[in-house]
């Protein structure tokens, strides 16, 4: 059994049966694994993860069949941006023009909650109605999103895009208890004061207290220029550019970056903040800690998750080879945990940048 769960993604569990053995080889595994349909859940201390069936690995050497479950987002990255009325009425009009009245457009709200729209416009659909999901309430904000019909944006993609705006929400479906013997989710979104999903409290790990520390660097979001293109969606040319000459002063070279931009992209402002929202984290590498703490031990691991600002405490009898990580306390957030079926949870964390 193995378990992930990162930010703004939905969790992998991948579970293996025996079939050879008096528990699982009585069961009817073609049926109760039927993909899409059925849903496996795991509850680690606390936190619960799981979701729908994908794919199967039977090994009839081994008598073992592994199992692949995702958290409930998966179903939305097989949904478009798209009323129900689509179903039946066509995106073009009988003269090849567009149908604009089927576009989906919502303003008034933060970004968490046109992300919200977004989802519960796909549960209006067959096959979706009955989705167990409890939606927040509405925010009201500065922002404005128009999703064209012809386009039939990717529902999940849509809230990537999201997220990765300036000051773009966390968004989570999370999987929670309904009663004793049944499940639902709860979506959930930072809010435009607080983009993070993070709990009240921030927990401290001294890295010796559970294993050594992995830390993985990757500078190739490093960047002075950032560059964002649209304008596809009024076929119109649409380029804005963003500097900031921080590494240029520091003695680096000159880096450009494209930033994260929908090629339909129509307004500025929008192309504007997905450049400053580049730039934000380009001043320095990429890097990310991991370690291992307890399960079993407080805090226990439904107290924290993706998002949550951490401290990691690095003492002088801490042993980190070379110094590679001088003796302080760093503020971190979590962008991921993953374990197995044991006591071990593995935190891997990336740096504050809303600090």
């Amino acid at each position: 059994m193995t378990w992930s769960e990162n930010a703004n993604q939905s969790e992998t569990v991948t579970p293996t049966f025996d079939l050879n053995s008096k528990t699982e080889g009585g069961r009817d595994w073609r049926n109760l694994g039927a993909a899409w349909k059925h849903s496996i859940a795991l509850e680690v201390n606390g936190r619960l993860l799981g979701g729908p069936i994908m794919p199967h690995d039977f090994d009839d050497d081994k008598g073992t069949l592994r199992v692949v479950a995702r958290g409930g987002r998966i179903l939305f990255t097989r949904r478009s941006v798209l009323p129900p009325e689509a179903l039946t009425q066509p995106l073009t009009l009988p003269n090849g023009e567009l149908d604009t009245s089927l576009d989906s457009t919502w303003s008034g709200y933060d970004l968490g909650t046109i992300a919200k729209k977004i989802g519960v416009q796909a549960c209006l659909w067959p096959g979706a109605s009955d989705l167990p999901i409890i939606w927040p309430e509405d925010r009201a904000g500065t922002h404005t999103r128009t999703y064209p019909a012809i386009d039939r944006k990717n529902v999940d993609a849509a809230w990537t895009d999201l997220s990765k705006a300036e000051n773009g929400p966390d968004i989570r479906l999370g999987l929670e208890w309904d009663g004793d013997n049944r499940f639902r989710w709860r979506f959930q979104t930072g809010t435009q004061e607080q983009p993070r999903l993070q709990g009240r409290d921030v927990f401290t790990w001294e890295l010796r207290q559970g294993s050594a520390v992995k830390v993985q660097t990757n500078p190739a979001l490093m960047g002075s220029l950032a560059w964002g293109q649209g304008g596809r969606s009024n076929d119109t040319a649409l380029v804005r550019s963003l500097y900031d000459p921080v590494l240029i002063d520091h003695g680096y070279p000159l880096l450009e970056l494209d930033s994260d931009v929908s090629s339909n992209t129509s307004e500025p402002t929008t192309v504007d903040s997905a450049n400053a929202e580049t730039l934000r984290t380009a001043a320095k590498p990429w890097e990310f800690w991991s370690f291992k703490v307890r399960a079993d031990r407080s805090p226990y691991p439904f107290e924290y998750g993706p998002g949550s600002l951490i401290e990691v405490v690095v003492t002088k009898d801490t042993k980190v080879s070379g110094g590679y990580i001088p003796p302080g306390t760093y503020k971190r957030r979590i962008a991921g945990l993953s374990g197995g079926f044991d006591e071990w949870v593995t935190i891997t964390c990336g740096e504050n940048y809303d600090a």
